[in-house]
């Protein structure tokens, strides 16, 4: 039985978190005694580990790694102003082997680093076999701009790199300057989001529009101001709802108001399957992905896509009715839209071709196992 490791920065809800989720679950544990260190052991999303998955006590030392500098409460900030320096010097190596003679108790023949960055340092330092999972387009991007010296001394010592999408390998090829990476897109739990598909109506949608749905943290990343700043010029043919929440929700809100928009903000929904499957449309307007999950979990609910162009897009919606693609500006998806706005028709047909529509979680699961030998 071979002993895995799998290392995260936080369990907060995303799509980092929830697609590490599905790989703990469908990992044969007669195969791999599997341990998770989550560094700053925080997030929703813990609760959703599997019960055969022992979760590894971590140090404080972690407790502000992802937590931005101008987010720190005073008692925090010594902690964060101490890694910054450490990870700008290059002493974090020495640092982080210390961090792992309190935490690890034993070797692991495997290493995963789950999400690129301060993870991926950590995993470096260790003896046997290392992998770094990729989420970012980095030529969009950099993440770790402010560490590169640090970040390719990391990366030197991790045997494979695993991007989520074409792009991303690409990107990160090009940026750090490195050979080893290789794609697998990420699993994703089809019959669970299936499952909750009910045959019922949803009250708040408007029957004589094309109602549109979009699922995601309320961020700069995902767009969402663009997409107001596109529906004030078409909200009299649709309708717009929102379901996540972040930093950026009062802004929202408040350009909302401004215009007298009527979008829907419901906040955080854990499982929004119903809600995208009565939709006529998702849209993903995001400025980068590495590969947007939300895409894949909307076409499983039969919705189809209007996404701007970012990572992984085309390798998700390869067909005509999985929805359409538009270059990554305002102008672009407001021109769609009103070519779309009386074509809810063209838009329901699509939504009945996806019926047939099935994930490739079998073929990524074995080239998952394939690098684990």
């Amino acid at each position: 039985m071979k002993k895995v490791l799998f290392v995260i920065d936080e369990m907060r809800m995303g799509g980092v978190s929830k697609v590490l989720i599905e790989l703990l679950k469908r990992l044969d544990k007669d195969k791999y005694q599997i341990d998770l260190l989550v560094l700053h052991k925080v997030g929703e999303v813990l609760k959703d580990v599997p019960n055969d998955i022992n979760i590894l006590a971590t140090t404080s030392f972690f407790d502000t790694i992802d937590i931005p500098i101008r987010q720190c409460t005073l008692k925090d900030i010594f902690n964060k102003l101490r890694i910054i320096l450490y990870m700008k010097t290059g002493l974090i190596f020495s640092r982080i082997k210390k961090e792992r003679e309190k935490i690890l108790k034993e070797d692991y023949d495997v290493e995963i680093a789950y999400k690129e960055g301060f993870c991926s340092v950590f995993v470096s330092v260790g003896n046997n076999k290392k992998l770094n999972f990729i989420h970012s387009d980095y030529k969009v991007y950099n993440y770790a701009h402010n560490y590169m010296a640090t970040f390719k001394k990391a990366l030197d010592n991790i045997d494979l790199n695993i991007a989520v999408s074409d792009i991303v390998r690409d990107s990160f090829k090009e940026v750090f300057d490195i050979n080893n990476v290789i794609t697998i897109h990420n699993l994703i739990d089809e019959d669970h989001i299936r499952s909750r598909i009910k045959d019922e109506d949803i009250t708040i949608y408007d029957k004589d529009k094309i109602n549109i749905i979009t699922v995601g943290r309320l961020h700069y990343q995902k767009g969402y101001d663009r997409l107001l700043e596109v529906y004030k010029e078409v909200k009299d043919y649709y309708t717009l709802t929102i379901i996540g929440d972040g930093e950026k929700r009062q802004e929202l809100e408040e350009i909302n108001d401004k215009y007298k928009l009527n979008v829907r903000f419901l906040g955080m929904v854990n499982e929004p399957y119903n809600y995208i499957n009565k939709a006529d449309l998702f849209v993903l307007s995001s400025r980068y992905e590495g590969y947007p999950t939300v895409v894949i979990e909307s076409l499983l609910c039969q919705t189809p896509v209007l996404s701007t162009r970012v990572a992984g897009i085309d390798e998700q919606l390869t067909k005509d009715y999985y929805g359409f693609i538009v270059e990554n500006e305002e102008k672009a998806l407001l021109d769609k839209l009103l070519e779309l706005k009386d074509k809810k028709e063209l838009l329901i047909s699509y939504k009945q071709k996806l019926q047939d529509y099935h994930y490739e979680n079998d073929v990524i699961l074995e080239k998952i196992e394939e690098i684990l030998k």
